[in-house]
């Protein structure tokens, strides 16, 4: 299941304003890509281009096949994508809504076949939501929603998994256990793509990190090679420092440049 995504000048524009410019990349699976940038640079543009849910020129091809002219119900089977801030917009039981990750496959989330049943229970197990299984997923408190969806989209058991900043509005400890799931599920063949702020959580956990600045990707490559003091200057408007940890170099936003 190790896919291969090719970007080729990949644009989005809103009118006359062009939000993401002329992206190239090409990404396979095995890998937790930390998509990173300041506020406004285009990742989530970016990163639901790649889902489909926005109209891009150029080319975005997986395995080959090109999405843009590939069937909604199919392309929801090859990427699976978690929206920011963890809404849940039906009063349902917490299964249920994790469940719904078997609908491109055609499976009913009221009335689960024997194997997507079990890919439901894993999921949960996996994404640590199964005690509140039954529970209304509208009563859940932030950190137990965002590990409901996060078990949804593990669900589809998509080659790709998008991500837009599955960790905001959550405590340390939450993000934690958010960025060891997505990496978890990069280490078993997907390819992983994460919009994130945090630029230590990109530098601990991520295998890659793209960079983007006014709408175009200025950056890629291992964090070590990506979050430089220079670029974190030049783009972000911060001075930096770096510490090791475990082998790990992480970065640290000090202050203002």
């Amino acid at each position: 299941m190790s896919a291969r995504l090719l970007l080729e000048t990949v644009s989005v524009a809103f009118g006359a304003r062009a939000i993401v410019r002329a992206v190239d990349a090409k990404l396979a699976g095995g890998a937790l890509v930390a998509l990173i940038g300041p506020n406004g640079a285009g990742k989530t543009t970016l990163l639901r281009a790649l889902a489909g849910l926005l109209p891009a020129q150029g080319r975005i091809h997986l395995d080959g096949k090109d999405m843009a002219s590939t069937p909604p119900r199919e392309r929801a089977r090859l990427v699976a994508y978690l929206p920011q801030g963890h809404q849940a917009h039906w009063p349902l039981p917490s299964r249920d809504i994790v469940a719904l990750g078997r609908f491109p496959h055609g499976g009913d989330a009221t009335r689960l076949s024997q194997l997507d049943a079990a890919i439901v229970a894993d999921a949960m197990k996996r994404a640590d939501c199964e005690p509140f299984a039954g529970r209304n997923v509208q009563t859940l408190s932030g950190g137990e929603r965002a590990r409901v969806m996060m078990a949804r989209v593990l669900a589809v058991q998509a080659p790709v998994l998008l991500a837009d900043e599955p960790t905001a509005a959550l405590d340390p400890r939450h993000q934690i256990a958010i960025m060891r799931v997505l990496k978890d599920e990069a280490a078993r063949g997907p390819l992983v793509i994460a919009v994130t702020h945090d630029v230590m959580l990109a530098a601990r956990f991520a295998d890659r990190v793209m960079l983007m600045h006014e709408g175009a990707l200025v950056a890629d490559g291992p964090p070590s090679d990506v979050l430089t003091p220079e670029l974190m200057r030049d783009v972000y408007g911060v001075e930096t420092r770096s510490i090791v940890v475990d082998g790990a170099t992480l970065v640290m936003p000090w202050s203002g440049a």
